[in-house]
């Protein structure tokens, strides 16, 4: 082993062993970070509600993928709608505008993120989760606090979030 190669060991994680945060509407727990994989991909559980539903938004710097452990949820990307529902798998490459909606609230998904890096972007917008529970009044960060923060992050808001351009919201 060099010294430019960490130790990396094999891990457990057990539930709520990872401190969890109330970021972007949801409810995020990162299972494992960029250090933990020398920066090749993060992955976190989180509980998805309509207030976690983003803008239109492309991804410069990583792919994005998502399964779904139980709900049900619509991903819009690069024009194409997906329905998803308990035990499908979405992939967004990067480059591509993408949003979903939350169709169950909550839906418990898997976000995977590759190069790891977007689970600096949710801490950054999140504050500790004491509990699964959502505080009153949750909401998605606006779009004055989330755009500078997701700019720092390689990431673009190129339109409203699906409801809005349905003009449901």
């Amino acid at each position: 082993m060099t010294a430019q190669q960490p130790s990396r060991r094999p891990f457990l994680v057990r539930p709520g062993e990872r401190d969890a945060v109330w970021s972007l509407g949801g409810h995020f727990t990162t299972k494992l970070d960029g250090a933990q994989s020398a920066g090749a991909f993060s992955l976190a559980e989180a509980l998805a509600w309509r207030a976690t539903e983003p803008p239109l938004h492309v991804h410069q710097r990583e792919d994005e993928a998502w399964y779904v452990l139980d709900g049900h949820m619509t991903f819009h990307i690069d024009g194409q709608e997906l329905v998803a529902t308990r035990g499908c798998f979405v992939f967004a490459p990067r480059g591509l505008p993408h949003a979903f909606t939350v169709d169950e609230e909550p839906t418990r998904v898997l976000v995977l993120a590759t190069p790891a890096g977007f689970e600096h972007f949710a801490a950054e917008l999140g504050e500790p989760a004491a509990s699964e529970s959502p505080p009153a009044g949750l909401t998605a960060p606006s779009p004055e606090v989330l755009a500078p923060v997701a700019e720092r992050y390689g990431i673009q808001v190129v339109g409203p979030p699906v409801r809005v351009m349905r003009g449901e919201a």
